[in-house]
């Protein structure tokens, strides 16, 4: 049976609420609230696919062999999630994501990737892929055993195996932006990323200019989550903006990782791209409801009913054999 795999980061969140201002040197603030999550770009898309259901998810990544490490897989065992290819690091610890969530939902985070930096090109097990599998990168460009070209080579070889691979960006702290994303975007079905990082990887000035620059290199689906405006789809088959749902957000941690996961989930069944898009939108907004990249996840069959409250069912089948 065919599955989705999510490749990437995989972090142990440590998520602090409210946060109204930062301490000062040597000062202090205090905060409502802190608990341990899952977490990681990676890791947030492959349990909302679980959480979801109606399609095998597995997880590759790199994660430390400790307390951290044994947390991350006690929760991703407890979704069903194949940690078959989960490689555990003896000389690294788990990644940790500290995650501060002001009083309007937006957060701030201070990383550290530790194991994830150790998943490269001789790690992967490129056997594990059936032809019709999908392939989703989360975080993958920030990692140093995956960066630009080191990431570009696995992509060539997994796209041997007759996949779809999907591929976000994130973040990238060392500035060199197109660098580190050029190289793998002729491998890539899906590409996914948001305003401001479509701005910055494309050094183009607007989303649209950046859109054009992602499709020379050849990806079939390009898709630019941006926040209240929506998100912007350019295929063959949908080219529009797809309005989101609006709810009351109180963490947009994992937001666009849910968003992913649900996108997937939708062309997994073959769905027309502008349904699995309204699909995924409506799987972000149940997201940013609760605290944490994926508390606020829902099953399948909630989600419908979700968008069936708000409308937007369309003339759409919505029934799925599995």
């Amino acid at each position: 049976m065919k599955k989705i795999w999510s490749v990437g980061i995989a972090m142990l969140d440590i998520i602090t609420q409210p946060i109204i201002e930062f301490p000062e040197y040597g000062g202090s603030v205090g905060a409502d609230t802190t608990e341990m999550v899952l977490g990681g770009m990676a890791l947030n898309t492959a349990v909302t696919i679980a959480k979801l259901g109606k399609a095998p998810v597995g997880l590759i990544s790199s994660i430390g062999d400790d307390n951290s490490g044994n947390f991350l897989k006690n929760g991703l065992e407890k979704y069903n999630i194949d940690i078959s290819q989960l490689f555990l690091s003896s000389t690294a610890s788990t990644g940790t994501a500290l995650c501060f969530i002001h009083p309007d939902g937006e957060r701030s985070m201070v990383l550290c990737l530790a194991a994830n930096n150790e998943l490269s090109e001789e790690k992967f097990n490129y056997a594990a892929f059936e032809p019709g599998d999908y392939v989703h990168f989360g975080g993958s460009m920030v990692a140093e055993g995956t960066r630009g070209e080191d990431l570009a080579r696995i992509l060539k070889k997994i796209k041997k195996q007759n996949v779809t691979i999907s591929m976000d960006t994130c973040w990238d702290p060392t500035n060199r932006w197109n660098e580190i994303l050029d190289p793998c975007l002729p491998y890539c079905d899906i590409f996914e990323t948001n305003k401001e990082e479509a701005i910055l990887f494309s050094g183009k000035e607007n989303v649209e200019d950046a859109i054009a620059y992602f499709s020379s290199f050849g990806p079939k689906i390009i898709v630019v989550k941006m926040g209240s405006e929506g998100v912007r789809i350019k295929s063959d088959d949908f080219d529009g903006t797809i309005p989101i749902f609006n709810v009351n957000a109180v963490d947009a941690t994992g937001a666009g990782d849910s968003f992913n996961g649900g996108f997937l989930l939708g062309l997994y069944h073959n769905f027309p791209i502008e349904q699995a898009a309204v699909f995924a939108s409506a799987v972000g907004a149940k997201c940013v409801t609760a605290f944490g990249a994926t508390t606020g996840i829902c099953s399948y069959e909630e989600t419908v009913s979700f968008i069936e409250s708000r409308s937007r069912l369309g003339n759409w089948n919505w029934s799925l054999s599995k």
